[in-house]
């Protein structure tokens, strides 16, 4: 009984570190059906700046849409979602297809 308890205190602990130690993107760009993308819940601004962590700074984009966008620096075809890491603190900027302007700057810091 006590060995039973040890071993699901060891798992517990193991995932509760692995929760919080486990790499999260600075932000998650969602693309919806139609093209309109948002951060948060809020349509995605001219300039978004993420936070560097070790590594980098990372931001997923969501693409929910039926088409291809770009996103400056990033692409997602229709219906993926994918990854993509920023390797160092700058500014970063690109044509944005998601854009109503057309442009993005991401600023790492």
């Amino acid at each position: 009984m006590r060995r039973d308890l040890t071993v699901v205190a060891l798992l517990l602990g193991t995932a509760a570190v692995t929760w919080v130690t486990w790499p999260r993107p600075a932000a998650t760009i969602e693309i919806a059906l139609g093209g309109a993308a948002t951060v948060g819940g809020a349509a995605l601004p001219e300039t978004l700046v993420l936070r560097a962590t070790t590594g980098g700074a990372v931001v997923r984009v969501v693409n929910r849409d039926t088409v291809r966008h770009a996103l400056a620096l990033f692409a997602a075809d229709a219906g993926t979602t994918v990854e993509y890491t920023i390797p160092r603190p700058g500014t970063y900027g690109g044509a944005c297809s998601a854009h109503p302007t057309g442009a993005l700057t991401y600023l790492v810091r």
